[in-house]
């Protein structure tokens, strides 16, 4: 049960994949560190060698017809099989294209890394190592720019490797040079989840605002009963869980989780715990979060729609029972709460597509839905001023802006990030206003920095859907085809049983699942 670890690295162009296989040799044994999944980056096609040598790191089929340097291969290969003796999985590659004027034009290689930390990492919720090592010095700069100015994620490492021709040994030092300016620190709040606005019933002018914080105070003071609140991300559910309903229960103990940050082994030992010898590591007993729960308390769970369904079912048997198992024990332990949810999914699409109907029945007792900042407009005012002093509370930091661009923005945005849309906002517009000591400018310039990154609002359609824009009949019917196929095998354990149950041959159902009949 690791924490994700992703590796982010230029192709090294002229020495090839062998870079990047020995960084991960040298980060599992110099530092114990195990990459789970490898980013690479690559501006222009690569070579048939590097090809090549990823193939055989990643033991896939190389074309025997390819010209390429034997030795060199057999330099990965040896590599690989000292990675193989640690007895640890071998990461997942993917290749990521980035498109640069070239090799040493700066500000190309800024947007083009910052757009790729925009899209890829906003959210990661795992550790992100960057080799800098591979790549123009220019490449260099930039990651060392991109990590003094705040840009990177705060779960960010920066490593140096170094290969030596003599002895053909490889050294990897992390670098830890990070000069911290009151630029860097408001940027890095970025990727921060810090800013919860203050709940004020009596401030609040939004009628919709309005009636959903009077459902949840009303809802709130049934002790006992589950409450679901939905809402678009950054809409202020968890500030509601935190400030309005854990207070009514200051005797018993409150713990949150967000379940999207954790995969579903490493959910289900923080919730029930284990016992020792239980599993690979697990060298002592643990007490999970429902150990604390012997004479009540609460637990809420954000993200709801990122619990596995075997996870589930497991939280189904608690509530029903009052009673769990340690992972590894027969012994039962006791365990009373109250069940708070979030999540940011329509309430038809957790019913159709994420929980399981009995886990919904139990936890959707009370439903309150939290409107988008573009729904209660007339509290925005307020809010910014509070996201502005979230960012920008130390004493060099600038006074609030807030002027009729401002004003404006705030009356026209979708504001789809909502209040990390407002923080995101204070902390761009602050920082062109320690750059320009210029108010009009600072809003301007940051108001259109804001709009170039500005979030998209994300689809109401299910991750699974299989209405595809702009593909023709037979094209949607395959998918259907395709991901029904899927679904049976994985629900009935196998494509026989799914055969049987479905009343359709096993050669269709494999015909379906490739979607062979569309190229027929």
């Amino acid at each position: 049960m690791e924490i994700k670890n992703c590796l982010l690295t230029w192709d090294s162009y002229n020495h090839g994949f062998i870079v990047t296989a020995r960084t991960i040799l040298g980060l599992l044994e110099n530092e114990s560190i195990l990459i789970s999944e490898v980013l690479y980056l690559h501006n222009q096609p690569l070579t048939n060698q590097n090809i090549a040598e990823r193939k055989s790191f990643f033991k896939e089929d190389l074309d025997a017809k390819t010209s390429i340097d034997r030795e060199r291969l057999t330099k990965v290969k040896r590599v690989r099989d000292q990675f193989e003796l640690q007895d640890k999985p071998i990461p997942k590659f993917t290749n990521k294209g980035i498109n640069i004027k070239n090799v040493t034009h700066y500000q190309s290689i800024f947007d083009g890394l910052v757009k790729l930390l925009k899209s890829d990492f906003s959210f990661y919720s795992g550790n992100l190592h960057i080799n800098v090592s591979p790549g123009t010095p220019q490449m260099h700069v930039v990651w060392l720019m991109l990590n003094a100015s705040g840009y990177l994620p705060e779960n960010t490492r920066l490593w140096s490797s170094q290969w030596s021709k003599a002895d053909d040994s490889y050294a990897i030092d992390e670098i830890k040079f990070k000069p911290k300016t009151y630029l860097s620190e408001v940027l890095k709040r970025k990727f921060n989840d810090t800013f919860t606005p203050l709940i004020n019933p009596n401030d609040t002018q939004s009628g919709l605002r309005k009636e959903a914080e009077k459902r949840i105070e009303v809802f709130a003071h049934l002790l006992d009963v589950p409450i679901m609140l939905l809402g678009e991300r950054g809409t202020g559910k968890s500030t509601y869980v935190r400030e309005v309903i854990a207070p009514l229960h200051t005797d018993l103990p409150y713990k949150e989780l967000a379940c999207g940050t954790f995969n579903e082994e490493l959910l289900r030992s923080e919730l029930f715990g284990f016992t020792k010898g239980a599993f690979t590591g697990a060298n002592q007993n643990k007490k999970g979060i429902l150990a604390e729960f012997e004479n009540g308390g609460v637990l809420f769970l954000d993200e709801i729609q990122d619990l596995s369904k075997p996870l589930q079912r497991q939280l189904v048997q608690v509530l029903q029972t009052g009673k769990y198992y340690p992972i590894g024990s027969n012994e039962p332990r006791a365990a009373k709460f109250r069940l708070i949810t979030a999540s940011n999914k329509s309430f038809q699409e957790l019913n159709d597509v994420h929980l399981d109907l009995d886990f919904i029945d139990r936890i959707a007792r009370f439903i309150v839905e939290i409107p988008p900042l573009r729904k209660s407009r007339e509290d925005l005012s307020r809010f910014w001023n509070e996201a502005w002093k979230s960012i920008h509370s130390s004493d060099d930091g600038p006074q609030l802006i807030k002027d009729a661009a401002i004003n404006k923005f705030l009356a026209e945005d979708p504001l789809y990030g909502n209040f990390r849309d407002l923080q995101r906002l204070a902390a761009i517009v602050g920082a062109f206003y320690l750059s320009h000591k210029n108010q009009k400018t600072a809003v301007k310039e940051g108001i259109s920095e804001f709009k170039k990154w500005s979030t998209i609002q994300q689809s109401s359609k299910s991750s699974d859907s299989f209405f595809l824009d702009s593909k023709d009949y037979n094209h949607i019917i395959a998918h259907f085809n395709k991901e029904l196929v899927l679904w049976a095998e994985s629900n009935y354990g196998s494509l026989q049983e799914a055969s049987r149950v479905l009343k359709r041959s096993e050669s269709a159902l494999r015909k379906d699942k490739s979607m062979e009949r569309l190229k027929n």
